[in-house]
């Protein structure tokens, strides 16, 4: 015992240490020291067996000290949030640079403290059974991996592995050191080398920091660049989890900008800087938010937790007002309510924020006239010029002039949008129905077709190519044509991009990398930016006035649009449209709701069944342990009519007629006339083994058990599943 510690204690400390150094912040508290002493002490016990015993409680407990957090992980239960703790935690290790911050990423402490207690309990155990290659192998393992994983003086630490590795072969070999002294040297020198900066940099044998837990070359975390791209987009095969979001129970989508710049061609992300300072408190007050977003009543609360996604932007519901997440660090705070962490989101980290998210009716906002602040002025942008905003007098003709000026040249391939924007609006009494028709039109009506590869543009720009032409995109030429047609129009708008609502599971939102979305948001009076989505089947919106919402509101919208009629309808004909759909497909569901209630006696079995089935298991079960109990016996006369009695009750369950008193003979007889199967062998085994000599009843027995099964296995190929299920649950042999 005594040997064991003193040759396991230096090189447990030197992988401890090591382990400790990728930390700059550690959290607060000697856990590490404790599942040293938690590996350490199975060691000491004498023999192997009860060493491996005492294995598995200080694990569990190793487990508990590093991983149990309820301050960071709220999820219960014990094994399965463990599990997902160390899960995430190990990821941490290939997303985030090393020193981490403890205190920030508790789950990568909990993985280095689980991973200073293993390393340690097998160094302990091989010490402790006088395996000294095992032992030094550990030992290069346990203290190489963070040493590359952290390659700053990496010669000290490696002398100081090769001085452990030569105490534990010293330690454990004592009468002939000199042949295992050299090969623990040889393997100690290539791990001090393998963990060298130089070796590292020429992609070193042992290159632990690039090694891929996913099995692929992709990074862990999912990341975005926000600006729009129109050439195509191809998701992942398998689904990455990026962000949980509690809080809403509706469906709101997750903003991380806004793309307020039209240039030429694309849009672009292009903020205001405003304040920076922790993540705390208010937000900067935005001017184009209306007076009651200042009301915490108003408000609706977000608890995100970081479980994949890296980027620097606070992800939050419609207009972030508020933000509680000191432990993010500094931000910096921008306009339109964009927030950006200083280091960037990192997996494991948890934030709330709050955001302002209105809730109006189509027939309100049908109502609204066009009165926009200078503020908005920025946003009536469309590349080198800036229109008039809606229902200003002559607007049409300064655009069309623009259309002929040859100072405006990068607008003219944008005519053929500029008109259908004009033909949608013409109906549209009140922006809000310029809003919705658009909408309408490329998301339902206006023969657009979702492709995530779409085709190539022969020089045109995209968005100008996707509405004249193609008529296939994914949601940057949706949002990106629906937001530069309003500005046509005088609307203020812009491109907003995030994550559509995810899935609500348990109470929580889980949001994936396929639910990367861009929509538009458009200003109304009164309500500030709200969200429309004009993309065909990639989200639905939860609210009312949006054409997106399975709840939309058409008949209401319609009060946005005048009653003039014919071919100047514009965009009233394609409401009229989205009318027909929506009317179509409530008769469809109309339809299925009367098939389902008819199709209710069938539904109402289910309990029915469930209950059947249910009862056939409990019978089946009793028949297992009442004859498992009848086994529960060395004399092999008992074990013999153990044997006999299992075949009587599976024949009286078929239904036949077994006298009390019957013999093996004929048992036999029986089995031959009714089931068509041969029981001589089990029958003469039997037989033996009840009336044999004592001296080979006990062989005797064994063989009348082998030859049971054999003929119960070709009694029931020969009956059939139906008969055999019969047999199963009937009680006539429970009875007997």
């Amino acid at each position: 015992m005594a040997r064991t510690l003193a040759v396991t204690v230096f090189p447990a400390a030197l992988i401890a240490l090591l382990w400790l150094r990728l930390e700059e912040r550690p959290i607060a508290g000697p856990d590490w020291l404790w599942v040293v002493l938690l590996a350490l002490a199975p060691a000491l016990a004498p023999m192997l067996r009860l060493r491996l015993a005492l294995t598995v409680p200080a694990a569990l407990v190793a487990l508990w000290v590093a991983l149990d957090r309820p301050a960071t992980d709220d999820r219960p239960g014990f094994f399965e949030p463990v599990f997902l703790r160390f899960d995430d935690g190990l990821f941490d290790y290939f997303d985030v640079s090393v020193p981490f911050n403890g205190v920030q990423q508790p789950h990568m402490h909990g993985v280095l403290v689980l991973a200073i207690f293993g390393f340690c309990l097998l160094l302990a155990q091989f010490v402790a059974a006088r395996r000294p290659l095992p032992a030094v192998l550990t030992l290069i393992a346990g203290a190489g991996w963070p040493a590359t994983l952290y390659p700053v003086e990496s010669i000290v630490y490696g002398a100081l592995i090769l001085a452990a590795a030569l105490w534990v072969l010293a330690g454990l070999r004592m009468a002939r050191p000199l042949p295992a002294l050299l090969a623990g040297a040889v393997l100690v020198l290539a791990a001090a080398g393998a963990s060298t900066s130089a070796a590292l940099a020429k992609e070193g044998v042992v290159a632990w920091e690039r090694w891929d837990p996913n099995g692929t070359s992709r990074q862990v975390s999912v990341s975005y660049v926000w600006d729009a791209t129109y050439d195509g987009i191809e998701f992942a095969k398998d689904k990455t989890t990026v962000l949980r979001i509690s809080g809403p129970k509706r469906g709101l989508y997750w903003r991380a900008t806004t793309l307020d710049q039209f240039d030429s061609d694309r849009w672009l992300e292009n903020p205001t800087p405003l304040s920076t300072g922790v993540a705390r408190g208010p937000l900067p007050s935005d001017p184009l938010l209306p007076a009651r977003s200042l009301n915490p009543s108003t408000w609706v609360k977000q608890e995100v937790e970081v479980v994949a996604l890296s980027d620097s932007h606070i992800i939050a519901a419609a207009q972030p007002v508020a933000l509680d997440a000191p432990q993010l660090g500094g931000v910096f705070r921008l306009s339109d309510g964009i927030v950006r962490v200083s280091r960037g989101l990192q997996r494991g980290q948890r934030y709330t924020v709050y955001s302002y998210a209105p809730r109006p009716g189509p027939a309100e906002l049908a109502k609204i006239e066009a009165e926009y602040p200078p503020a908005l002025d920025r946003f009536l942008d469309i590349g080198r010029t800036r229109v008039d905003p809606f229902g200003f007098p002559d607007r049409e003709r300064f655009i069309d002039e623009r259309f002929s000026d040859e100072r405006y040249l990068a607008l003219w391939p944008y005519r053929d949008l500029w008109q259908q924007a004009q033909r949608l609006r013409a109906g549209a009494r009140t922006l809000y129905g310029a809003v919705v028709a658009i909408e309408t039109w490329l998301r339902s009506t206006g023969g657009f077709v979702y492709d995530e590869k779409p085709p190539p543009t022969g020089g045109m720009p995209p968005l100008a190519h996707f509405v004249g032409g193609s008529k296939r995109g994914y949601c940057q030429q949706f949002a990106g044509a629906m937001a530069l047609m309003l500005r046509f129009l005088g609307i203020p708008a812009r491109v907003a991009a995030g994550f559509t609502s995810g899935k609500l599971e348990e109470g929580s939102w889980t949001v994936t990398d396929r639910n990367a979305h861009a929509w538009v948001e458009v200003w109304f009076p009164g309500y500030g930016w709200l969200a429309f989505d004009p993309t065909p089947g990639r989200g639905a919106l939860a609210a009312t006035y949006s054409a997106s919402s399975s709840g939309f509101n058409a008949g209401d919208a319609a009060d946005a649009f005048g009653p003039q009629g014919g071919a100047n309808r514009g965009g009233a004909s394609e409401l009229d449209r989205l009318l027909t759909l929506k009317e179509r497909l409530e008769q469809q569901r109309q339809q299925a709701a009367r098939a389902r209630e008819e199709g209710g006696g069938t539904r109402s079995l289910w309990p029915l069944l469930g209950l059947v089935l249910v009862v056939g298991i409990a019978i089946g079960a009793a028949k297992l342990v009442r004859r498992r109990l009848r086994y529960r016996t060395r004399d092999p006369r008992r074990l013999a009519a153990a044997a006999r009695r299992e075949l009587v009750d599976f024949l009286v369950d078929q239904g036949l007629a077994v006298s009390v008193s019957a013999t093996p003979a004929e048992l036999q007889q029986l089995v031959r006339q009714e089931l068509g199967a041969d029981a001589r062998p089990f029958a003469d085994a039997l037989a033996e083994s009840r009336f044999g000599p004592p001296e080979a009843s006990l062989a005797a027995a064994t063989a009348t058990r082998r030859e049971l099964r054999s003929l119960l296995r070709v009694i029931r190929h020969g009956l059939g599943r139906p008969a055999r299920l019969r047999g199963l649950v009937r009680l006539r042999s429970l009875r007997a």
